[in-house]
C-alpha cells in the first residue's frame, strides 16, 4: 500500500484544464488584438475566473498517509490523526468523525459512486484495491493504522494559504489595473 494517497474528483481535474486552456486562448487573443499593456489590465478578471474553478473545484481533496487523514476544502485544510479517528462515513462527501465528538466534512474528494478501475493501478497491491471504491480504500487505511495512531495528537485546522496567496496576489493585480484605468480615464 502505498505511504501517500490524494483522492481528488475527476471533474475537477478535467474543469481546471478546461479553464486554464479557456484563460490562455482568451489572455492570448487579447495579446494578439489589444498589445501587451492592455493583456496585463484584462489579465486579473480572466484569472480570478480561474482561481474560483482551482480553489472550488480542483482544489478540494482528501489525502491519507500513515499518519492520519487531511481534508483540504475551499480554504482550511484539517489534518486528522487515525488515532482520534472515529468513523468515516460518506453521504453526499466523506466526513470524517473525531473522537471529540466533531465532525469534518470533505468538500471534495470522494463521494458515494461505484467502484472504479484504476488505470494506472500498481503491481504492489494497488491493482487489488483497484476494484474498491475511493471511500473504501480510505476506511482500509484507517483500519490498518488507527492502532498505530497517536490518540493524544491533536487535530489541526489551518488555512490553506496557497490558495488565500493567489487570491491575495490577483487582488492587488486586479486593484491595480482598476487604478491605471481610472487613472487614465
Amino acid at each position: 500500500m502505498p505511504d501517500r494517497r490524494i483522492f481528488r474528483s475527476t471533474s475537477g481535474t478535467v474543469s481546471m484544464i478546461v479553464a486554464g486552456v479557456v484563460a490562455v486562448f482568451l489572455l492570448g487573443d487579447a495579446l494578439v488584438r489589444a498589445g501587451l499593456g492592455e493583456t496585463m489590465l484584462l489579465a486579473p478578471w480572466v484569472l480570478l475566473i480561474v482561481w474560483v474553478v482551482y480553489a472550488v473545484v480542483y482544489e478540494p481533496r482528501v489525502e491519507t498517509d500513515a499518519a492520519g487523514i487531511t481534508v483540504v476544502n475551499i480554504l482550511r485544510r484539517t489534518t486528522v490523526p487515525w488515532g482520534r479517528v472515529t468513523d468515516i462515513g460518506t453521504r453526499w462527501q466523506l466526513t470524517v468523525h473525531v473522537d471529540d465528538g466533531s465532525r469534518v466534512r470533505a468538500f471534495g474528494g470522494p463521494s458515494l459512486r461505484p467502484p472504479r478501475r484504476r488505470p494506472f493501478a500498481r503491481d504492489n497491491g494497488e491493482a487489488d484495491a483497484a476494484r474498491f471504491s475511493d471511500t473504501e480504500l480510505i476506511r482500509q487505511q484507517w483500519e490498518d493504522s488507527r492502532d498505530s495512531g497517536s490518540a493524544g495528537a491533536a487535530v489541526q485546522h489551518q488555512w490553506n494559504g496557497v490558495t488565500l496567496a493567489l487570491l491575495a496576489g490577483l487582488a492587488i493585480w486586479a486593484g491595480t489595473a482598476v487604478f491605471i484605468v481610472a487613472t487614465a480615464a
